[in-house]
């Protein structure tokens, strides 16, 4: 992205958020696209010159905006819009009369503006649209703020949030990245997925680069709650190998991604399975569009099949060129422990405040009771693990390429898919979801369920093959 971007803010208002908002697109973007603090203007400058010349050279504005930024008062007692000299009024006004787009960054609920609150010069805020940003989902809300700062600098360009370097550094790799017709060669560190990261197509995945490694696949005989589902199904515990980096999904495919998907092919999704407490029953009224909760578009899609995820996975290799997949499970649970060896990347112990499940239940190696949401958080929810991957512990099931076994006994050291008998009609998934207990969100924990069962708690996380 080359856009540069101005953050105009009030100290006395947002002065924490705004801070927050620059570090985190500095990350992203470098902090020679940004321009933010007055205390950059030269001493004995004039500082209403500068700060129309420094908009001047801006592409967009983002005018972060709480529950103080209209009615903030001077020493006088004088609201400080109503001063032609106020440093906000001023930047605001600049692009608003250079016709640069203005985007409200609304802070905790706040609302845009109405215009008979605003001066003359700054009526036109009223009538932009903003984005809402909270605490609870600042990076899931930082994201889409970046992916429309990248959209509107170049919509025709393939999505590449961040990469190591446009030449080969020391320990990256290279990776093709866009559809064919418009790929750029860029450079990713595997592992380093929490700021770096690539999209091929709109409706595609953020992918990060996953190193290559050894790791100890299955649970340990001493962690608590393994096998609770099935005796022996994570035994015997045995290393496996991934030899070569690959990408994995940084987030679980959204509704957005699947709907997009849907609607240019035509496929249909369009019933579900919901448990009774004794068996799966059809609904022909729940799907992935209306799965008996509320979502958004940055929610994991749910109640699709194993199928319907690999025909996603078909589709965004069909306009990608890149055999886009679903995940091995030593692959899944390789990314998913990012280098770890406790039950979750964070550590032995689970609360609600880390991953989304029935806060009803109480993990017994470390926890406590908490929130029970009753349905799907946004994908972006909680912290990534040290590659940069959201939500593997929770939130939803995901679907992986194997068939089930029963064990580990025979099963392949190398990490790839495992077929060989099994049984083909029951599939892998892993991660636990948002009704599940959290025993079920160890790293280690594996189910298997019929491949084209859909229900509320089920979704999906695409892989990549980067090198032949």
């Amino acid at each position: 992205m080359k856009a540069k971007v101005f953050i105009s803010y009030r100290r006395d208002d947002s002065m924490g958020h705004a801070g927050r908002i620059h570090d985190r697109l500095a990350s992203e973007l470098g902090r020679d696209l940004l321009f933010m603090d007055v205390d950059s203007i030269p001493l004995g400058a004039n500082f209403v010159k500068v700060l129309r010349e420094e908009v001047a050279k801006c592409d967009v504005l983002l005018a972060v905006i709480g529950p103080k930024w209209v009615d903030a008062r001077d020493e006088h007692g004088n609201r400080r819009l109503d001063s032609p000299n106020d440093f906000v009024r001023i930047e605001i006004a600049s692009a608003l009369q250079r016709d640069i787009p203005v985007i409200p960054i609304l802070l905790e609920g706040t609302r845009v503006p109405k215009a008979d609150q605003l001066p003359g010069d700054l009526e036109a805020l009223a009538l932009r649209n903003g984005l809402d940003v909270r605490h609870a989902s600042f990076h899931s809300d930082m994201d889409k703020l970046i992916r429309g700062l990248k959209e509107r600098s170049d919509p025709s360009a393939p999505t590449t949030v961040r990469s190591s370097a446009s030449e080969a550094a020391s320990g990256t790799i290279a990776v093709e990245v866009g559809a064919p017709g418009r790929k750029d060669m860029l450079y990713f560190a595997p592992g380093n997925g929490r700021i770096e990261w690539f999209k091929d197509h709109d409706a595609g995945p953020e992918m990060v680069v996953v190193p290559a490694g050894t790791f100890m696949l299955g649970s340990p005989e001493t962690e608590p709650e393994r096998e609770s589902w099935q005796k022996g199904n994570e035994s015997p515990q045995h290393p496996v190998t991934i030899a070569k980096p690959f990408a994995v999904g940084r987030h679980l495919v959204t509704r957005a991604q699947f709907g997009a998907f849907v609607k240019t092919t035509g496929y249909k999704a369009d019933d579900a399975n919901d448990w009774t407490g004794s068996n799966w029953e059809n609904d022909q009224k729940a799907s992935w569009r209306n799965p008996g909760f509320a979502q958004d578009d940055n929610h994991p899609v749910v109640c699709v099949s194993w199928h319907d995820a690999k025909a996603y996975a078909a589709w965004c290799a069909k306009i990608t060129g890149r055999p886009y997949r679903l995940l091995s499970e030593a692959e899944w649970e390789y990314a998913a422990r990012a280098g770890t060896t406790t039950p979750f990347w964070w550590g032995v112990s689970i609360t609600t405040s880390e991953a989304n499940y029935n806060g009803n239940y109480i993990y017994k190696g470390g926890g406590s009771k908490g929130e029970y949401r009753k349905r799907t958080v946004p994908v972006s929810s909680f912290a990534a693990n040290p590659w940069g991957l959201y939500c593997v512990h929770g939130n939803v099931w995901e679907w992986c390429e194997d068939a089930w076994h029963d064990n580990y006994n025979g099963a392949p050291a190398d990490g790839s898919v495992w077929l060989e008998g099994g049984n083909a009609d029951r599939r892998v998934m892993r991660g636990g979801s948002w009704s599940y207990d959290p025993g079920g969100l160890r790293s280690a924990s594996r189910v298997g369920d019929l491949s084209d069962v859909r229900s509320d708690g089920r979704g999906f996380r695409l892989g990549a093959t980067l090198t032949p």
